[in-house]
């Protein structure tokens, strides 16, 4: 019920920098409005509490709560989503637009980089700093770490995380 109010607000500002697939996407094709997309049906991961759970990450993506996300992802706090970021520098405050549209409020995002920890764009920080988020970027492999660790304490935590490009 949260995710799908998410959606609709994210719509209504014309928010398209997510790729929502929490669950399974269904094929709309009688429907003009969506003609030639599919409509994503989110589901939320856990009602008695449990948060999802990073439990593998490889250059193809991530295995989260026992299920195979391919590509980049945004971990929320009882749900996850592919992210339309393929690189660092593709990162940028329009893209982790959900993060400060989450209710209850964030206390901390992180941010997995990929391979190597670099410097995030200061528009990004200084975006969701202003919105009362604290924002931790580092290399992916510490990135789901950490998430896993702060959303254990179960913290407002969330994470927006770029696969790594090379298996270890």
């Amino acid at each position: 019920m949260a995710a799908a109010a998410l959606l609709r607000r994210m719509r209504t500002r014309g928010i398209d920098m997510l790729a929502p697939r929490c669950a399974r996407s269904i094929a709309t094709p009688s429907n003009p409005f969506l003609e030639g997309q599919s409509r994503t049906v989110i589901e939320t991961m856990s009602y008695d509490g449990l948060r999802p759970r990073v439990e593998a990450h490889s250059p193809v993506g991530f295995t989260i709560s026992a299920r195979r996300v391919f590509g980049p992802v945004c971990i929320l706090p009882h749900c996850f989503m592919q992210w339309k970021v393929m690189r660092k520098e593709d990162i940028s405050p329009e893209s982790l637009v959900i993060f400060p549209l989450l209710y209850p409020k964030l206390e901390i995002l992180i941010i997995g980089l990929g391979d190597r920890i670099s410097r995030l764009d200061p528009r990004v920080k200084e975006r969701l700093l202003s919105e009362g988020i604290s924002v931790e970027a580092m290399d992916t492999p510490n990135a789901c770490a950490t998430y896993n660790y702060i959303a254990s304490e179960h913290r407002k935590v969330a994470a927006a995380l770029i696969p790594v490009t090379r298996a270890k």
